[in-house]
């Protein structure tokens, strides 16, 4: 998708009252920024996981072990989705084109010093890179209460990364959604119904969510660590 088609449907919805122009500025960035505000923001229930944890045969513990580590107990933000940037991601998806220019948004490697520490700061850097490269730049965030990565995209069964952001603005039913999707579709459903109080069981399933950042994060043992709490 280019600048000018995300502008026509942010006009089609109501946001966007400017040229089409392909010119992705403070109009068009304010625009998709209110555009993904406006969901109602709905939060999921005990009901929610317990279908969600019975399509996916494994103890609801297990769900809201991955919820409590994932979206550390927001999901939404001032109206909008949790999210995290991931430069690295958005540079190996635009061909490094921009690590030289846009260094805030590009990286060729990981680097936890490019991760702003506030929710606006990652906002910005999404408006930022979408203006650079729209399906890079949504593709290259993760949202909501489970943090599925945009790249997955299509795993999730949207049709495009934009339209995957959109959903993941609307409720975290929209979010309990990709996850299961994601879980199914990218073979971790044994991985998560190994979780247990022993970290060890929970290492492939760290290691297929989070990727190769897992360990220097942890994740196994908070996962085991939420397990537990959730299990009580």
């Amino acid at each position: 998708m280019d600048q000018a088609t995300l502008q026509r449907r942010l006009a089609d919805r109501g946001y966007y009252h400017g040229s089409i122009d392909g010119l992705f500025q403070d109009a068009s960035k304010a625009a998709l920024l209110a555009c993904l505000t406006d969901g109602p923001d709905y939060p999921i229930t005990a009901a929610d996981i317990a279908q969600a944890a019975k399509d996916l045969s494994v103890d609801p513990a297990k769900v809201w072990a991955v919820y409590d580590v994932e979206a550390a107990g927001d999901a939404f933000i001032d109206g909008r989705p949790a999210i995290l940037f991931e430069p690295h991601r958005f540079s190996r998806s635009t061909g490094h084109r921009y690590d030289a220019s846009h260094p805030r948004l590009s990286s060729r490697s990981w680097n936890r010093k490019l991760y702003p520490a506030s929710q606006a700061g990652r906002w910005q850097q999404l408006l930022d890179a979408v203006a650079l490269d729209v399906d890079a730049g949504f593709m290259s965030a993760s949202y909501g209460a489970f943090q599925i990565l945009g790249e997955n995209f299509a795993v999730c069964d949207a049709p495009d990364a934009w339209s995957f952001a959109w959903r993941q603005c609307q409720t975290e039913g929209d979010q309990l959604d990709a996850f299961t999707r994601f879980i199914t579709g990218r073979g971790l459903k044994r991985a998560l119904q190994r979780i247990s109080a022993d970290p060890a069981t929970c290492k492939p399933f760290a290691d297929g969510y989070n990727g190769t950042a897992s360990a220097l994060n942890h994740y196994a043992e908070n996962i085991a660590a939420a397990y537990v709490r959730r299990a009580a």
